[in-house]
C-alpha cells in the first residue's frame, strides 16, 4: 500500500468507536484503519492497553514513566503518528520537559538530565525495540531503579506499543493532523 486512505468502516466499528473517543472528538487514524475489521478493533478497545482494565487506565506506572516507555518505543520504531498523537495527549501533561520528549527520538541529552529511574525505562524500553536482552550495565541499573512488578509492566507496554508501532509503519499512518511530528536530530 503506498498512499494511506481510510476504509469504509462497518456500522459496528463506528460503534466501539464512539465508546472509544465520543463525538465531537475525531479518532486517531490508526484507529480508523483498525476499524475495517469490527473484532480486530474490538479486542483493541477492549484489550489490555485501552479497556478500562488496560494498562493506559489501570497500570500502576507514574503517568511521565509510561508515556516515557511509549514514547521512546514509538520513535524509535519511527512510527511517527503514534508518537505524535501521544505528545499531543499525554506527553505534554505527564511532566516530560520538550526536551525530554524530543530526546526520545533524536537520542540527544535532554533538559533535565536522565534520570537513573528514566535511563532504567530507555534501557528496558531499547531492549524490547532491538528484542535482545539488557546488556550487564543496563540490567544493574534496571535491577537497582526499578521493582519487579514495574520492569514487567514496562515490558507489557513497551511490547503492546512495539506491536502499534509496526502497524502504524505497515499500514503507513501518517502523522496525525495537528499533533506534533517528530523532531529534527
Amino acid at each position: 500500500m503506498s498512499d494511506f486512505t481510510l476504509p469504509e468502516l462497518p456500522t459496528e466499528s463506528r460503534a466501539i468507536l464512539e465508546k472509544v473517543v465520543p463525538p465531537p472528538y475525531r479518532p486517531p487514524l490508526l484507529y480508523l484503519a483498525m476499524g475495517a475489521n469490527p473484532a480486530v478493533l474490538r479486542s483493541y478497545a477492549e484489550g489490555p492497553l485501552l479497556s478500562l482494565h488496560g494498562l493506559m487506565h489501570t497500570g500502576q506506572l507514574d503517568p511521565m514513566d509510561r508515556e516515557l516507555a511509549i514514547l521512546r518505543v514509538t520513535g524509535r520504531c519511527r512510527a511517527e503518528h503514534e508518537w505524535g498523537v501521544h505528545v499531543a495527549y499525554f506527553g505534554k501533561t505527564s511532566g516530560l520537559t520538550d526536551s525530554q520528549v524530543d530526546a526520545t527520538v533524536t537520542d540527544a541529552e535532554p533538559s533535565p538530565a536522565w534520570t537513573d529511574r528514566q535511563r532504567a525505562i530507555i534501557a528496558l524500553t531499547d531492549a524490547i525495540v532491538d528484542r535482545r536482552p539488557l546488556h550487564d550495565d543496563e540490567g544493574k541499573l534496571v535491577g537497582s531503579s526499578l521493582s519487579d512488578a514495574e520492569r514487567i509492566e514496562f515490558l507489557a507496554l513497551s511490547s503492546a506499543y512495539l506491536g502499534i508501532a509496526a502497524l502504524c509503519q505497515v499500514l503507513q499512518i501518517p502523522a496525525e493532523p495537528g499533533a506534533p511530528t517528530f523532531p529534527l536530530a
